[in-house]
């Protein structure tokens, strides 16, 4: 064994028993060189076979990156990639993992057992994710920083790490695997439906027709959506794309998609759904459906609005946070003031500062319900001069105050 091997092989051992995970080395051509796995217990639903796991974690082994890679298989897991380069020459991939996010309710496990027909090893299969270690997300990420700085002796950030996963993602690499939410350590029976903030914005998104913000909306986590059939995994995927797409359908109408067009979508979705087989295709179905209903909005807005007063909403919108008037608005748009006036008046039924306030409002709305943002803080956010213009520009759009707001649409716990 040559000693940068050697140098590696032991600070992988280093990682495996610092973190009780498992680790080993796959070079380019997808040998296996060394492995660190002690006594870990074996998936017995693919026995970490070195074909099932790569396809598993859409891993190529002749692939580098320059920062640590993180993936999720459908069996929960998650595992750390990180590239080793010597002397400019790709040597090959550390792997780390398997660990978990969240204790698995025994319903999933169950579910998992069902859909792959292993009742013979229900045991064996429990035992697996009862003893496979636990490492919620945030932490994973935190992890994968400190094994890299190890490795290649390079430091980054936890910011950078979630952000270079994140871009490739939307470039179209593992789509169906994210894993940029905090989670908790231990899955409470709370958690088993959507979590309502990323299922509020999913549906702002969908009824105002932003085709370019979903693309960049990382999906609701695995974690976060709730156990809707106890004998099956996938049929519990299925139920909760039926219902993600039920919500997508009213959203769609709210947006003003004609109700007749809507259902029709909506029937076509569900009807396929039940045609498929694997949770990859349950996935990208969800997807195809989203952004079908998210463009038919937008077509359907931009048919009602002309090009410029679409410009001037979607910049409205995009720059709710800073401080606008109607001037900014009428110099983005490149139109006099007056001009603008009597435009947006006439196709929006309402003038452009009111328009400003209104959508202001309707994202101070969303902060105090989905969020524990103080509101103290809520109108300095969204650039209000002072707290007392903010609840009077707030009453006037809602009818109460932001605290009467809260006590009657508060969701989230302190």
């Amino acid at each position: 064994m040559s000693n940068g091997t050697d140098k590696l092989k032991n600070l992988c051992k280093l990682v495996a028993e610092t973190f009780d995970l498992s680790v080993f080395f796959v070079k380019p051509t997808g040998e296996i060189s060394f492995e660190i796995i002690d006594n870990s217990v074996l998936n017995p639903l693919y026995k970490n076979e070195k074909k099932n796991l790569f396809t598993l974690l859409n891993f190529e082994p002749e692939k580098q990156y320059s920062y640590p890679v993180l993936r999720k298989t459908y069996f929960y897991e998650n595992y750390i990639l990180i590239s080793v380069v010597h002397n400019d020459l790709f040597e090959g991939t550390v792997i780390i993992g398997p660990s978990l996010p969240y204790v698995l309710f025994e319903q999933k496990i169950n579910g998992l057992i069902n859909d792959f027909h292993v009742f013979a090893q229900r045991e064996q299969v429990v035992h697996y994710y009862h003893s496979t270690p636990v490492i919620p997300n945030e932490k994973l990420i935190k992890v994968s920083v400190m094994a890299f700085y190890l490795i290649t002796q390079t430091l980054i950030t936890s910011e950078t790490v979630t952000k270079q996963n994140l871009n490739r993602e939307q470039l179209g690499e593992n789509l169906n695997h994210k894993l940029f939410r905090n989670t908790t350590k231990r899955e409470q029976p709370a958690a088993v439906h959507h979590d309502p903030l990323l299922e509020k914005k999913l549906l702002s998104i969908i009824k105002e027709g932003r085709v370019e913000e979903l693309k960049s909306f990382t999906q609701m986590e695995e974690e976060s959506t709730g156990v809707l059939s106890k004998s099956s995994y996938i049929r519990s995927k299925k139920n909760v794309t039926i219902a993600g797409v039920t919500l997508a359908t009213r959203a769609s109408i709210e947006g003003g998609l004609h109700p007749e067009m809507a259902f029709s979508l909506s029937d076509i979705y569900i009807q396929r759904l039940e045609d498929l087989k694997t949770i990859k295709e349950i996935d990208h179905l969800a997807g195809e459906a989203f952004f079908t209903f998210t463009e038919k909005v937008r077509q359907v807005k931009e048919d009602r609005f002309s090009i410029t007063i679409t410009n001037c909403k979607n910049y409205i919108y995009n720059t709710r946070y800073e401080k606008i008037t109607h001037d900014d608005v009428a110099n983005h748009a490149e139109l006099s003031h007056s001009y603008l006036s009597i435009l947006f008046k006439k196709e929006v039924g309402i003038s452009v500062s009111d328009y400003i306030q209104q959508v202001k409002i309707d994202e101070a709305k969303n902060l105090i319900e989905y969020t524990n943002t103080p509101l103290s803080e809520i109108g300095s956010l969204l650039n209000f001069s002072d707290q007392s213009y903010f609840t009077k520009v707030f009453k006037r759009h809602t009818g109460i105050t932001p605290k009467q707001y809260k006590e009657k649409y508060h969701l989230i716990d302190q």
